[in-house]
């Protein structure tokens, strides 16, 4: 007797069954969303891993069209738009013709590919970086080797024409007449104005190229009032001007930075308010320590600071026109037929010499009225007795002079342990950036998009404890190559973050985050019985960070302009 049943013919309505029942069991299983796709287009099917992706329900798929075309025995990618944030998602497709219920359809595989389209498109961006890291490394090479040849060029026959005209000036040569003596000042005052423009534009091409170099020393305050006001006498003297310091300024603690370029900031300010101020006027240099510096300043926090200002008597400077005196070659008062000479660069420089040494320029001014430039500079707290009764409660921070290192294994054992944090750390700060208020375009970023270089560069800066080695305020060559990699990676991180739609307050935000949070982990990772104090720790990254601060700001503005 025959079986009923042959064995090669179509399976029971029951066999189908089952079979349709594990497929879907197996397909809502699958960590890959599955979609089961009819002629039409329209989905019939979706698992929760195709939900999850689509940020809706499985059952409000159904019936919806799956918005790109799908052809059997194809791959291809499509964007999906998540609802709510608009967070864009990049999923891989695979397409397969299959039976579903007794039906005709296509089984679309879909992939979450995000991860790996970051990957690709950051691996493009950082090719493209590093063919213009080359190329602007190349340009900076040809720049530095232009600029040590025009500085030999320009300055040795300047300082012949200066040198000479004041042998002939005095007389050496054989007596001349007065009117040729008149004539031979005039050649002097000429030759040294235009040999410090030659410096001023020299000075900005460093500071442009990341190369210029401050010392960070205790210094006092009042010698370099004192030898600024000698060289500017003259000039106020001239234009029958009264020069007048306070007392204050005779009893100002030491600050830290460097004397030689403190000077040069006071002689171009005093200068200006010479020039500024019409005869019969005043200027006076007032100073003070405080603790509470000016808003606008920006400056480190929780740290004492010394106040210089050059208040003057001078016609003053319009509201709208305060911020861009500050920007290179720019003016208070342009065109031809403006009053007074000068180039438009000193204030530029003095603001990025005084920033480059933990201060800063401000300015307050009524047209009319007169101008208070204000130069800040850092207190060297370990010689102030004023600054403990002033911050007492306060946590301070301590002096970013960069003096011997006493204890290089206590360096060689804090930096292990900054680099073995290093995770966390990230972590933290990451965290904090998403989570800030004044950051928020941060919030909506992949985490891979604001950790960015911020590994790199702190891992840079924790291993740039064991390479110090500085003597009398001039970096060794180990160091210079440490700060050059820094500054490759402060730049770039700029860069990045302008792409991404930073401005210049979120960024300079974020260093403010870093640096908090680099701070507390040194203090609590200082090797215990070690001659090392925290306070040359601290010195040394926060002047890292403020370079690195200053150069991602940089790179910011060049992609933005670009």
């Amino acid at each position: 007797m025959s079986d009923p049943t042959p064995s090669n013919g179509p399976p029971s309505s029951a066999a189908t069954l089952r079979a349709d029942t594990q497929l879907r069991a197996i397909i809502e299983s699958l960590a890959d969303g599955i979609l089961i796709v009819d002629a039409e287009g329209l989905i019939q099917f979706a698992n929760p891993a195709a939900g999850r992706l689509f940020t809706r329900t499985p059952e409000a798929l159904v019936g919806t069209p799956v918005g790109t075309p799908v052809v059997g025995g194809e791959t291809t990618e499509m964007e999906i738009v998540r609802r709510g944030g608009g967070e864009v998602v990049y999923a891989e497709l695979r397409v397969v013709d299959i039976e579903w219920e007794s039906r005709a359809v296509k089984l679309v595989s879909l992939r979450d590919v995000t991860d790996r389209k970051y990957a690709e498109e950051r691996s493009r961006q950082l090719t493209h970086e590093r063919d213009a890291r080359l190329k602007a490394e190349a340009a900076s090479r040809a720049k530095s080797d232009f600029l040590a040849i025009m500085s030999h060029e320009l300055r040795t026959p300047l300082n012949a024409i200066l040198g000479y005209s004041e042998l002939v000036e005095l007389g050496i040569s054989g007596e001349i007449s007065d009117t040729i003596r008149d004539q031979m000042g005039r050649v002097r005052r000429a030759a040294k104005h235009l040999l410090g423009l030659v410096n001023d534009i020299l000075d900005l091409a460093k500071f442009e190229a990341g190369r210029l170099v401050v010392a960070n020393t205790p210094a006092v305050a009042a010698e370099a009032v004192a030898s600024a006001l000698a060289l500017v006498q003259p000039q106020a003297e001239a234009r029958n001007l009264t020069l007048a310091v306070t007392p204050e300024v005779n009893e100002l603690p030491p600050y830290i930075g460097d004397e030689e370029r403190v000077r040069q900031i006071l002689v171009n300010l005093l200068s200006n308010a010479v020039k500024c101020t019409d005869p019969g006027g005043s200027i006076t240099i007032d100073g003070e320590m405080t603790t509470t510096p000016d808003p606008r300043a920006r400056l480190q926090p929780r740290r004492a600071h010394l106040r210089l200002s050059i208040i003057d008597t001078g016609t003053g400077i319009a509201p709208e026109k305060l911020a861009a005196i500050f920007e290179p070659f720019v003016q208070a008062e342009q065109g031809p037929t403006r009053p007074r000479e000068g180039s438009g660069l000193g204030l530029t420089i003095g603001l990025r010499l005084a920033r480059a040494m933990g201060g800063d320029l401000t300015v307050e001014s009524t047209v009319g009225i007169g101008s208070i430039f204000t130069l800040w500079l850092p207190a060297n707290d370990a010689n102030s007795d004023v600054n403990a009764a002033e911050v007492e409660g306060v946590r301070r921070r301590p002096s970013r002079a960069l003096e011997s290192m006493r204890n290089v294994e206590g360096l060689m054992e804090l930096s292990n342990q900054l680099v073995m944090r290093l995770r966390p750390l990230v972590d933290v700060v990451v965290a904090r950036i998403r989570a800030d208020t004044q950051i928020e375009i941060a919030s909506g970023l992949r985490t891979s998009q604001v950790t960015d270089h911020l590994t790199t560069l702190l891992a840079d800066i924790a291993g740039a404890l064991v390479v110090i080695e500085e003597v009398n305020g001039e970096p060794s060559a180990l160091l210079a190559d440490a700060v050059e990699i820094q500054r490759m990676i402060a730049e770039r991180h700029g860069a990045q973050r302008a792409r991404l739609g930073w401005t210049e307050t979120s960024l300079r935000r974020e260093f403010m985050i870093i640096r908090e949070e680099l701070e507390l982990a040194v203090m609590s990772c200082m090797p215990a019985g070690k001659v090392l104090q925290p306070n040359e720790a601290l010195a040394i990254i926060g002047r890292f960070i403020d370079q690195a601060e200053y150069l991602s700001v940089r790179g910011l503005e060049r992609t933005r302009t670009n």
